[in-house]
């Protein structure tokens, strides 16, 4: 069996596609298949795929445009590796990063069905800063207070995980994989790796933006965990719902958003700098850029 299976759903993404297919190319650990599903693309992505000759490429064609997470349970159900990781198609993997989640999951009892890494954030070629890990067990109630292992580039399964827990909610509008941790800490414990290992590249079209998308995600999450969310993971829903409004020059909503942000949670500095500075787009941005440098300086 291969050790690892890396899973990529793509759509219209054949300008970044090859650097996530190169920097899997690129693994240290060499024992793995690169399931790419396109999920109905209309751009140049079958002819990106075939220009790679390595039989470890696997590349699966899905009619119509049916969501990240239909594409990526297909990956899954095509896939064979003993572990699973992901990887989206704008996103690249550091050479090591199959290699540590791979080393870990052997040495860790069977109890932690996955491990997960911090990222590097980029915008184009400018360098945000990490969005970092610490290192060790983390446990429903971690997750419960905040996504601690965040994008789905970040983490590697063991495949019983999927058989025990069940596949990706394809029917989440926003916080996929949030609520997929969430189910699997509900059987299992999740790792952190407590090192970067992947640059994740944001996006002018990402789903951070659409407002309705983020609101109905929250009502899904509540239905499915509202056992386990805390104020604090609640507070983070209304401080994303502020920096969403603001990014869209709609100041009046962010500030309304944020200040529930610090009702709920007064403990977190950043909704404070937010809402001083939400007072024209300009000065927002400048409240941005401080709190880039200032999670650069902490290195988180």
């Amino acid at each position: 069996m291969t050790t690892v299976s890396v899973i990529t759903p793509t759509y219209n993404r054949a300008e970044t596609l090859p650097r996530a297919i190169e920097s899997v190319l690129g693994q240290r650990h060499e024992e793995f298949e690169h399931v790419i599903v396109d999920d109905g693309s209309t751009d140049d992505t079958p002819s990106v795929v075939e220009g790679y000759d390595d039989d470890r490429i696997e590349y699966v064609r899905l009619e119509g445009n049916n969501g990240a997470n239909v594409a990526r349970n297909e990956g899954i159900r095509t896939s064979s590796g003993e572990y699973v990781a992901f990887l989206d198609s704008d996103d690249e993997y550091y050479p090591g990063k199959l290699e540590a989640c791979v080393d870990a999951l052997e040495s860790l009892p069977e109890r932690y069905g996955g491990v997960f890494h911090g990222y590097d954030i980029y915008r184009g070629e400018t360098y945000l800063g990490p969005e970092a890990t610490d290192d060790g067990r983390v446990t429903l109630s971690d997750l419960g207070e905040a996504n601690v292992p965040g994008s789905f580039i970040t983490t590697a399964f063991r495949r019983e995980v999927f058989e025990d827990v069940g596949l990706l909610d394809e029917a989440m509008a926003s916080s996929q994989d949030y609520e997929f941790y969430l189910r699997v800490a509900r059987e299992y414990d999740l790792y952190g790796l407590g090192t970067v290992l992947a640059k994740h590249y944001r996006q002018d079209d990402s789903i951070s933006l659409d407002l309705d998308a983020r609101r109905t995600g929250k009502a899904q999450l509540v239905e499915r965990h509202g056992d386990v969310l805390t104020a604090r993971r609640h507070a983070h829903h209304h401080y994303l719902l502020g920096l969403t409004h603001a990014k869209r020059d709609e100041l009046g909503p962010a500030r309304r958003e944020l200040a529930r942000a610090i009702r709920l949670d007064p403990t977190n500095p950043f909704p404070y700098v937010h809402l001083a500075t939400c007072v024209t787009p300009t000065t927002f941005a400048l409240g941005m850029s401080a709190k880039r440098r200032v999670k650069r300086l902490l290195g988180q």
